[in-house]
């Protein structure tokens, strides 16, 4: 791109205030014709969310799109040594918290269903933080392909790094399926310990995972529990000054007091 700015040397005579301001006019109209093919929502070529993605989901995407392309690596949940299977990448959900900007359910719109009702949509955004742990036995490890073994350490180390391209790749794809944003957020300090009695090393990595959680409600349906709510608050009320409004006597007439030994003994126990 031509730059707008004078190179050394061309200060005096070669630029002019109208040539400056004719340089700075065109770069201008250039960003105006570019922008609409970027910008504008109306433009088909634009990423956009087709439906909504929850955690889990997200899980079975990755999980499903990994596996096709490392089956031997499988993508589990946490899980203890006992049932392990190395090498192998354990998910987990280490934080999930209601987005800064939307603290609760907030309107979104309103919809005429195909039943003749009205519903109304509201949504709120929460940030999740998903882990993705690559576990490998510390002694020795193989990658498919490979001719030699490596140590386990080594064997994560790749892993990991491959992991990680994999899911830069595959963040449009995310994003196209329904989650709302996925960044990258931190490699955790590598670690080994000893999961029924063996030995393994970890690798572990975190994504900040946006999700919307969706709730769509009938407005017939809120004003008729409304109604039963204030018909039971109102009969709630009628209870309570009848109570008020009975003397204390009538109760001194209709109870009666017994006193029940549960030990069978001859003096009751008060």
């Amino acid at each position: 791109m031509q730059s707008s700015f004078p190179f050394p040397g061309r200060f005096d005579s070669d630029l002019t205030l109208d040539s400056k301001w004719q340089s700075y006019s065109d770069s201008k109209q250039r960003m105006q014709q570019q922008d609409p093919a970027y910008y504008n929502d109306s433009d088909s070529r634009r990423l956009k969310a087709e439906g909504n993605l929850s955690y889990l989901g997200f899980v079975e995407i990755v999980k499903k799109l990994w596996e096709n392309s490392y089956p031997d690596i499988p993508i589990v949940a946490t899980f203890g040594g006992k049932f392990a299977q190395y090498p192998c990448i354990a998910y987990g959900l280490e934080l999930k918290r209601a987005h800064n900007q939307e603290p609760k359910m907030r309107y979104r719109d309103k919809a005429l269903g195909d039943d003749g009702k009205y519903y109304i949509i509201e949504a709120q955004r929460f940030q999740n933080v998903v882990s993705f742990t690559v576990i490998v036995e510390a002694d020795a490890g193989k990658l498919e392909g490979d001719a030699q073994r490596y140590a386990g350490a080594e064997v994560a180390d790749r892993i990991i790094d491959i992991f990680e391209d994999f899911m830069s790749e595959y963040t449009p794809v995310f994003k196209k399926l329904g989650a709302s944003e996925f960044v990258y957020a931190r490699r955790i300090s590598d670690t080994e310990i000893n999961m029924d009695q063996t030995d393994v090393v970890k690798r572990a990595v975190t994504y900040l995972l946006t999700t919307e959680k969706i709730n769509v409600t009938a407005v017939d349906k809120i004003e008729s529990i409304v109604a039963d709510v204030r018909q039971w608050v109102s009969y709630e009320k009628e209870l309570i000054e009848q109570a008020a409004a009975t003397p204390s006597s009538y109760y001194d007439q209709q109870m009666e007091l017994k006193i029940i030994d549960l030990n069978q003994g001859s003096t009751p126990n008060f």
